[in-house]
């Protein structure tokens, strides 16, 4: 497949590139679960601005694949399709870097799963304190009467 020694070095690069993005990502979702069950809010958010440079970077990587994608008339294809279209020692090589990139992706997925748990967990123990610091007196309309009591806003995750 490959068209020359540096488009196959090219493809290379890609790869690791991606790699060390991934134990970059890696780096960070450990830094966040600290940040979590320090309780240091602060540093969150810090790490959540820091990972906003990792999408780019990531964005930036796809861009790539997508180059190569067209260089090789792969258009749709996976990196793993890519691969089979190599020979011999290429098709080795990309072969290990490809395993190295599964095994990142399913340890960050798993990190990025056990952050999400921990900041849920969170929430859900932050609404439970705001319920009980309201207490379960109703409040007063704007005449001084009694009103009923409305349900408490919990903090929910949402998607982006």
């Amino acid at each position: 497949m490959s068209k020359t020694s540096s488009d196959f070095e090219y493809f290379c690069k890609v790869l690791t590139d991606t790699l060390t993005l991934f134990d970059e990502l890696l780096g960070l979702e450990t830094k966040k679960i600290d940040a979590i069950s320090e309780n240091d809010v602060t540093l969150l958010d810090q790490y959540m601005n820091d990972e906003q440079v990792y999408l780019l970077q990531m964005r930036n990587l796809d861009f790539k694949r997508g180059k190569i994608q067209e260089q090789y008339d792969a258009s749709g294809l996976t990196f793993k399709q890519m691969i089979e279209r190599f020979d011999g020692a290429e098709k080795d090589t990309l072969d290990s870097l490809f395993d190295d990139l599964s095994v990142k992706s399913t340890e960050l997925k798993e990190a990025i799963a056990d952050t999400k748990k921990l900041i849920e967990l969170h929430l859900h123990s932050i609404s439970t304190l705001l319920e009980k610091m309201e207490g379960g007196e109703g409040v007063y309309n704007k005449d001084g009467e009694k009103a009923p009591k409305e349900p408490p806003v919990r903090f929910t995750p949402t998607k982006a």
